[in-house]
């Protein structure tokens, strides 16, 4: 693995962006051994200094122990962080990404099974009122994820159990982070468009108003299986 020389003021806070990126790359993985001081220092050309103001400020939001004698080691993610808005952001890596996604695949299916035989028109109207927004949305700016956001907690709404309510809306904060990533990478691929995203929204849409659960179980597991396989190709890319 290659690293280019960093030239900047605020050194630390890149050296700090740099090893994050490693995280979410899979280059280190939840629970292994960051390289010492002096090896991540040579490797990003920087002082020893930097490296560790650096990775203070990661130790500081949680992402890294520091063990004394031992060396400095990547925190698995914790999810019950979503349970506290007091706790900092933290980063997802890419196997901690893909094991959301297997509880998306698990939660969301079923829920939009439910908001096609319970939904009310109340809930129609959120989900409309999503979709818009995700539709006006360019790529250059965050209100598309938030829209997307607000369309899968539409559909917990729908669902109503109170239970799929409370779990989706607690794990918002990391729903988004992931849906930031996943839109990003969807929009850098060739085959990708907004349009096609915007496209899967609207099929779940349907299908729930039309009070088909079988087309609204497989039209939400189609979307989850092409964010996901579209986020592989991306990383491998």
């Amino acid at each position: 693995m290659s690293f280019k020389q960093i030239e900047s003021k605020k050194i630390s806070e890149i050296v700090q962006q740099q090893i994050e990126e490693m995280i979410r790359r899979g280059d280190v993985q939840p629970g292994e051994k960051l390289d010492s001081v002096v090896q991540l220092a040579d490797q990003f050309k920087v002082s020893r200094s930097a490296v560790r103001e650096a990775l203070s400020a990661l130790r500081a939001v949680g992402i890294i122990t520091i063990k004394q004698g031992e060396g400095t080691f990547v925190n698995t993610y914790d999810f019950s962080n979503v349970l506290d808005p007091m706790k900092p952001e933290r980063i997802i890596s890419k196997k901690e990404m893909l094991e959301l996604f297997e509880i998306r695949n698990i939660m969301e299916v079923g829920a939009a099974e439910l908001a096609a035989e319970k939904r009310a028109p109340d809930h129609l109207k959120m989900m409309e009122d999503a979709l818009a927004s995700m539709k006006d949305a360019s790529g250059e700016d965050n209100v598309g994820e938030a829209a997307d956001v607000a369309f899968h907690l539409a559909i917990a709404e729908a669902s109503q159990n109170n239970l799929m309510v409370d779990i989706m809306n607690q794990l918002s904060d990391t729903l988004r982070k992931t849906m930031f990533e996943s839109r990003r990478v969807w929009l850098f691929s060739e085959k990708q468009t907004l349009e096609r995203l915007y496209k899967e929204h609207e099929h779940i849409f349907l299908a729930i108003q039309d009070r088909n659960p079988s087309k609204a179980r497989k039209a939400m597991l189609n979307h989850l299986m092409n964010v996901k396989e579209t986020l592989i190709k991306g990383w491998e890319g």
